[in-house]
Protein backbone atom coordinates (compact mmCIF):
# COMPACT_ATOMS: atom_id res chain seq x y z
CA UNK A 1 0.00 0.00 0.00
CA UNK A 2 1.06 3.16 -0.68
CA UNK A 3 1.71 6.02 1.51
CA UNK A 4 -0.25 9.29 1.72
CA UNK A 5 2.18 11.66 0.64
CA UNK A 6 2.93 9.37 -2.47
CA UNK A 7 -1.21 9.29 -3.55
CA UNK A 8 -2.20 11.74 -6.15
CA UNK A 9 -4.80 14.78 -4.49
CA UNK A 10 -7.93 13.05 -5.92
CA UNK A 11 -6.90 10.01 -3.88
CA UNK A 12 -6.00 12.37 -0.76
CA UNK A 13 -9.39 14.09 -1.05
CA UNK A 14 -10.83 10.47 -1.32
CA UNK A 15 -9.46 9.22 1.52
CA UNK A 16 -10.49 12.66 3.64
CA UNK A 17 -13.86 12.54 2.38
CA UNK A 18 -14.35 9.40 3.94
CA UNK A 19 -12.66 10.76 7.18
CA UNK A 20 -15.30 13.58 7.05
CA UNK A 21 -17.90 10.94 6.74
CA UNK A 22 -16.34 9.18 9.85
CA UNK A 23 -16.48 12.90 11.70
CA UNK A 24 -20.06 13.54 11.11
CA UNK A 25 -21.47 10.30 13.73
CA UNK A 26 -19.89 12.43 16.16
CA UNK A 27 -22.01 15.63 15.71
CA UNK A 28 -25.11 13.87 14.89
CA UNK A 29 -25.58 14.91 11.45
CA UNK A 30 -25.57 13.22 7.80
CA UNK A 31 -25.74 14.13 4.32
CA UNK A 32 -23.64 14.81 0.83
CA UNK A 33 -20.50 16.31 0.87
CA UNK A 34 -18.97 17.90 -1.74
CA UNK A 35 -14.82 18.94 -2.23
CA UNK A 36 -14.23 22.71 -1.37
CA UNK A 37 -10.50 23.30 -1.25
CA UNK A 38 -7.55 21.41 0.15
CA UNK A 39 -4.37 23.26 1.46
CA UNK A 40 -3.42 23.35 5.99
CA UNK A 41 -6.91 22.61 6.06
CA UNK A 42 -8.99 20.54 3.77
CA UNK A 43 -12.69 21.60 3.81
CA UNK A 44 -16.05 19.85 2.45
CA UNK A 45 -19.22 21.52 2.12
CA UNK A 46 -22.16 19.05 3.75
CA UNK A 47 -26.00 19.79 2.48
CA UNK A 48 -28.47 18.35 4.51
CA UNK A 49 -32.14 19.67 4.86
CA UNK A 50 -31.82 22.37 3.19
CA UNK A 51 -28.87 23.50 5.35
CA UNK A 52 -25.50 23.71 4.40
CA UNK A 53 -22.19 23.73 6.68
CA UNK A 54 -18.20 23.63 6.45
CA UNK A 55 -16.74 20.43 7.62
CA UNK A 56 -12.72 21.31 8.41
CA UNK A 57 -10.29 18.48 8.79
CA UNK A 58 -7.17 20.12 10.23
CA UNK A 59 -3.50 19.04 9.21
CA UNK A 60 -2.20 16.36 11.49
CA UNK A 61 -0.60 18.31 14.78
CA UNK A 62 -1.99 21.58 14.37
CA UNK A 63 -2.40 23.09 17.68
CA UNK A 64 -5.34 22.60 19.95
CA UNK A 65 -5.61 25.81 21.62
CA UNK A 66 -5.11 28.03 18.35
CA UNK A 67 -8.13 26.03 17.55
CA UNK A 68 -10.18 26.75 20.61
CA UNK A 69 -8.83 30.35 20.32
CA UNK A 70 -10.14 30.68 17.16
CA UNK A 71 -13.80 28.60 17.66
CA UNK A 72 -14.82 30.29 21.26
CA UNK A 73 -14.65 33.71 19.52
CA UNK A 74 -16.94 32.04 16.70
CA UNK A 75 -19.26 30.78 19.20
CA UNK A 76 -19.19 34.26 20.91
CA UNK A 77 -19.62 36.48 17.88
CA UNK A 78 -22.77 33.98 17.03
CA UNK A 79 -23.99 34.66 20.10
CA UNK A 80 -23.57 37.90 20.82
CA UNK A 81 -23.76 39.45 17.42
CA UNK A 82 -25.81 39.67 14.12
CA UNK A 83 -22.35 39.00 11.97
CA UNK A 84 -22.99 36.40 9.44
CA UNK A 85 -20.01 34.49 10.45
CA UNK A 86 -18.96 30.56 10.71
CA UNK A 87 -20.42 29.61 13.77
CA UNK A 88 -19.10 25.81 15.31
CA UNK A 89 -21.35 23.13 15.57
CA UNK A 90 -21.12 21.40 18.98
CA UNK A 91 -20.31 17.48 19.29
CA UNK A 92 -22.88 14.95 20.43
CA UNK A 93 -20.80 15.72 23.45
CA UNK A 94 -21.05 19.18 23.76
CA UNK A 95 -17.14 19.64 22.22
CA UNK A 96 -16.13 22.06 19.58
CA UNK A 97 -14.24 19.60 17.81
CA UNK A 98 -13.13 15.86 17.57
CA UNK A 99 -9.86 14.45 16.93
CA UNK A 100 -10.62 11.50 13.97
CA UNK A 101 -7.86 9.08 12.85
CA UNK A 102 -8.44 6.70 9.74
CA UNK A 103 -6.67 3.62 8.72
CA UNK A 104 -4.54 4.94 5.67
CA UNK A 105 -4.75 8.89 6.50
CA UNK A 106 -1.53 9.67 8.79
CA UNK A 107 -2.28 11.46 11.75
CA UNK A 108 -4.83 12.03 14.64
CA UNK A 109 -6.84 15.12 12.29
CA UNK A 110 -9.06 17.96 14.61
CA UNK A 111 -12.28 17.83 12.47
CA UNK A 112 -15.15 20.72 13.12
CA UNK A 113 -18.31 21.77 11.81
CA UNK A 114 -19.12 25.19 10.94
CA UNK A 115 -22.07 27.18 9.50
CA UNK A 116 -21.71 27.91 6.22
CA UNK A 117 -21.54 31.95 5.04
CA UNK A 118 -23.59 32.41 1.41
CA UNK A 119 -23.19 34.86 -0.61
CA UNK A 120 -20.95 36.23 -3.36
CA UNK A 121 -17.41 36.51 -3.46
CA UNK A 122 -16.91 40.28 -4.82
CA UNK A 123 -13.22 41.45 -5.71
CA UNK A 124 -13.11 43.02 -8.98
CA UNK A 125 -16.42 45.19 -8.75
CA UNK A 126 -17.11 46.43 -5.62
CA UNK A 127 -19.50 49.68 -5.10
CA UNK A 128 -20.07 52.28 -2.64
CA UNK A 129 -22.78 50.37 -0.63
CA UNK A 130 -20.37 46.80 -0.62
CA UNK A 131 -17.26 48.87 0.66
CA UNK A 132 -19.42 50.56 3.61
CA UNK A 133 -21.04 46.93 4.38
CA UNK A 134 -17.65 45.70 4.80
CA UNK A 135 -16.63 48.35 7.20
CA UNK A 136 -19.59 48.08 9.42
CA UNK A 137 -18.91 44.51 9.46
CA UNK A 138 -15.06 44.92 10.94
CA UNK A 139 -16.25 47.87 13.25
CA UNK A 140 -18.52 45.66 14.66
CA UNK A 141 -16.18 42.84 15.08
CA UNK A 142 -14.00 44.97 16.61
CA UNK A 143 -16.70 46.23 19.26
CA UNK A 144 -17.16 42.86 20.56
CA UNK A 145 -13.06 42.11 20.34
CA UNK A 146 -13.31 44.76 23.07
CA UNK A 147 -15.05 43.09 25.89
CA UNK A 148 -14.07 39.33 24.69
CA UNK A 149 -11.65 37.54 26.83
CA UNK A 150 -10.16 34.29 26.17
CA UNK A 151 -10.04 31.79 29.18
CA UNK A 152 -6.66 32.64 30.93
CA UNK A 153 -5.09 29.61 30.21
CA UNK A 154 -5.71 30.38 25.99
CA UNK A 155 -4.64 34.05 26.63
CA UNK A 156 -2.03 35.26 23.63
CA UNK A 157 0.22 38.25 24.30
CA UNK A 158 0.52 41.47 22.28
CA UNK A 159 3.24 42.11 20.14
CA UNK A 160 3.78 45.64 20.10
CA UNK A 161 4.60 47.17 16.16
CA UNK A 162 7.48 48.18 17.14
CA UNK A 163 8.99 44.76 18.24
CA UNK A 164 7.27 43.00 15.05
CA UNK A 165 8.96 45.80 12.70
CA UNK A 166 12.37 45.24 14.55
CA UNK A 167 11.88 41.18 13.50
CA UNK A 168 11.20 41.75 10.62
CA UNK A 169 14.09 44.29 9.51
CA UNK A 170 16.80 42.15 11.75
CA UNK A 171 15.89 39.12 9.50
CA UNK A 172 16.17 41.11 6.23
CA UNK A 173 19.35 42.90 6.93
CA UNK A 174 20.43 39.59 6.91
CA UNK A 175 19.60 39.57 3.39
CA UNK A 176 20.01 42.92 1.85
CA UNK A 177 23.68 43.12 0.60
CA UNK A 178 23.25 46.99 -0.87
CA UNK A 179 24.27 49.42 1.86
CA UNK A 180 21.87 51.78 0.05
CA UNK A 181 19.12 48.69 0.65
CA UNK A 182 20.14 48.63 4.38
CA UNK A 183 19.29 52.11 5.36
CA UNK A 184 16.07 52.11 3.17
CA UNK A 185 15.25 49.64 5.49
CA UNK A 186 16.18 51.03 8.25
CA UNK A 187 14.22 54.31 7.23
CA UNK A 188 11.33 52.43 6.62
CA UNK A 189 11.80 50.99 10.08
CA UNK A 190 11.49 54.24 12.04
CA UNK A 191 9.03 55.66 9.80
CA UNK A 192 6.29 52.79 10.49
CA UNK A 193 7.36 52.62 14.30
CA UNK A 194 7.09 56.59 14.39
CA UNK A 195 3.57 56.26 12.99
CA UNK A 196 2.34 53.80 15.28
CA UNK A 197 4.15 54.29 18.62
CA UNK A 198 0.70 56.57 19.79
CA UNK A 199 -1.80 54.11 19.33
CA UNK A 200 -2.02 52.69 23.19
CA UNK A 201 -2.54 49.11 24.48
CA UNK A 202 -6.09 49.59 25.89
CA UNK A 203 -8.99 47.79 24.75
CA UNK A 204 -10.00 50.41 22.51
CA UNK A 205 -7.04 50.16 20.51
CA UNK A 206 -6.21 46.27 20.82
CA UNK A 207 -8.18 43.34 21.06
CA UNK A 208 -8.38 39.77 19.27
CA UNK A 209 -8.29 40.53 15.10
CA UNK A 210 -9.40 38.72 12.41
CA UNK A 211 -5.94 38.68 11.48
CA UNK A 212 -6.13 38.14 7.52
CA UNK A 213 -9.68 39.73 6.86
CA UNK A 214 -9.17 39.76 2.77
CA UNK A 215 -11.81 40.21 -0.07
CA UNK A 216 -11.32 36.40 -0.67
CA UNK A 217 -12.72 35.77 2.59
CA UNK A 218 -16.04 37.92 2.77
CA UNK A 219 -19.38 37.20 1.42
CA UNK A 220 -21.67 39.84 -0.10
CA UNK A 221 -25.72 38.40 0.33
CA UNK A 222 -28.68 41.11 -0.27
CA UNK A 223 -26.39 44.11 1.45
CA UNK A 224 -25.37 41.84 4.28
CA UNK A 225 -21.31 40.76 4.38
CA UNK A 226 -20.09 37.55 6.38
CA UNK A 227 -16.93 36.50 6.64
CA UNK A 228 -14.73 33.14 7.25
CA UNK A 229 -11.27 32.15 7.74
CA UNK A 230 -10.54 33.07 11.31
CA UNK A 231 -7.76 31.06 11.90
CA UNK A 232 -5.23 33.08 12.06
CA UNK A 233 -7.23 35.37 14.75
CA UNK A 234 -4.70 37.08 17.43
CA UNK A 235 -4.19 39.85 19.66
CA UNK A 236 -3.36 43.11 17.50
CA UNK A 237 -4.28 46.49 16.87
CA UNK A 238 -7.62 47.02 15.25
CA UNK A 239 -6.43 49.57 12.63
CA UNK A 240 -4.21 46.90 11.46
CA UNK A 241 -6.34 44.62 11.05
CA UNK A 242 -8.07 47.35 9.01
CA UNK A 243 -4.98 47.53 7.16
CA UNK A 244 -5.83 44.49 4.97
CA UNK A 245 -8.80 45.62 3.69
CA UNK A 246 -7.27 48.94 2.62
CA UNK A 247 -4.52 48.06 1.43
CA UNK A 248 -7.42 45.43 -0.96
CA UNK A 249 -8.26 49.07 -2.27
CA UNK A 250 -5.43 50.05 -3.73
CA UNK A 251 -3.91 50.04 -7.00
CA UNK A 252 -7.43 50.38 -8.13
CA UNK A 253 -9.29 53.80 -10.26
CA UNK A 254 -12.07 53.62 -7.62
CA UNK A 255 -9.48 52.67 -4.71
CA UNK A 256 -9.61 55.89 -2.93
CA UNK A 257 -13.80 56.41 -3.15
CA UNK A 258 -13.56 52.47 -1.63
CA UNK A 259 -11.47 53.28 0.80
CA UNK A 260 -13.49 56.44 2.02
CA UNK A 261 -16.45 54.37 2.31
CA UNK A 262 -14.85 51.60 3.61
CA UNK A 263 -13.75 53.90 6.69
CA UNK A 264 -17.00 55.62 6.50
CA UNK A 265 -19.24 52.01 7.71
CA UNK A 266 -16.65 51.49 9.95
CA UNK A 267 -17.24 54.88 11.56
CA UNK A 268 -21.13 54.61 11.38
CA UNK A 269 -20.61 51.45 14.15
CA UNK A 270 -17.06 52.23 15.96
CA UNK A 271 -15.05 55.88 16.52
CA UNK A 272 -12.30 55.97 14.51
CA UNK A 273 -9.38 58.36 14.41
CA UNK A 274 -9.80 61.08 11.76
CA UNK A 275 -6.02 61.43 11.19
CA UNK A 276 -5.50 57.15 11.06
CA UNK A 277 -4.49 57.10 7.37
CA UNK A 278 -0.80 57.31 7.71
CA UNK A 279 -1.04 54.66 10.49
CA UNK A 280 -2.90 52.49 8.28
CA UNK A 281 -1.02 52.57 5.38
CA UNK A 282 2.07 51.99 8.68
CA UNK A 283 1.09 48.70 8.98
CA UNK A 284 0.31 47.75 5.10
CA UNK A 285 4.41 48.51 5.17
CA UNK A 286 4.66 46.37 8.21
CA UNK A 287 2.90 43.61 6.99
CA UNK A 288 5.09 43.59 3.39
CA UNK A 289 8.16 43.75 5.35
CA UNK A 290 7.11 40.62 7.62
CA UNK A 291 5.86 38.65 4.35
CA UNK A 292 9.51 39.60 2.52
CA UNK A 293 11.01 38.04 6.14
CA UNK A 294 9.12 35.06 6.00
CA UNK A 295 9.99 34.20 2.59
CA UNK A 296 13.85 35.20 3.29
CA UNK A 297 13.44 32.67 6.64
CA UNK A 298 12.15 30.15 4.28
CA UNK A 299 14.69 30.28 1.85
CA UNK A 300 17.00 30.08 4.96
CA UNK A 301 15.37 27.04 6.11
CA UNK A 302 15.22 25.06 2.81
CA UNK A 303 19.00 26.22 2.04
CA UNK A 304 17.09 27.77 -1.11
CA UNK A 305 18.98 31.59 -0.58
CA UNK A 306 20.62 32.18 -3.19
CA UNK A 307 21.96 35.79 -4.54
CA UNK A 308 19.00 35.57 -7.11
CA UNK A 309 16.46 35.26 -3.85
CA UNK A 310 18.22 38.45 -2.20
CA UNK A 311 18.31 40.27 -5.29
CA UNK A 312 14.22 39.80 -5.80
CA UNK A 313 13.51 40.87 -2.03
CA UNK A 314 15.67 43.91 -2.55
CA UNK A 315 13.75 44.60 -5.49
CA UNK A 316 10.24 44.33 -3.83
CA UNK A 317 11.52 46.17 -0.73
CA UNK A 318 12.73 49.30 -3.41
CA UNK A 319 9.30 48.80 -5.31
CA UNK A 320 6.80 48.63 -2.17
CA UNK A 321 8.46 51.92 -0.64
CA UNK A 322 8.58 53.45 -3.52
CA UNK A 323 4.84 52.57 -3.59
CA UNK A 324 4.54 53.70 -0.06
CA UNK A 325 5.67 57.25 -0.91
CA UNK A 326 3.30 58.09 -3.66
CA UNK A 327 0.55 56.53 -1.55
CA UNK A 328 -0.06 53.62 -4.23
CA UNK A 329 -0.22 50.06 -3.05
CA UNK A 330 -0.28 46.73 -5.47
CA UNK A 331 -0.43 44.39 -2.42
CA UNK A 332 1.58 42.97 0.72
CA UNK A 333 1.56 39.28 0.15
CA UNK A 334 5.42 39.04 -1.10
CA UNK A 335 4.49 38.11 -4.24
CA UNK A 336 6.93 40.10 -6.12
CA UNK A 337 9.70 37.95 -5.26
CA UNK A 338 8.22 34.72 -5.63
CA UNK A 339 8.26 34.73 -9.73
Amino acid sequence: MRRFDELSDSEKTEKLLRLAQKALAAFGLSGELGFVAQGANTVFRLRAGGVSHAVRICAPGYDHATLRRELLWLAALARDTALAVPEPVLTLTGDLFRSISMEGVPGTRACMILRWIDGERREAELSSDEAAAMGRFVATLHRHAEGFRWPEELALEYQEPASRVLAAADTLRGVLTSSDDRALLCDAASAIAEATEGLGDGPEAVGIVHGDLRLRKMRHDQGSVGAFGFDECRIGTYLDDLSVLWNEFCGRDTGPSLQADLLGGYRAERELPHSMEDVVRAFVTLRFLESLARLATEARTNRTLSRETSTRIAKALRQRLADARSAGDDGDDGDAVRA
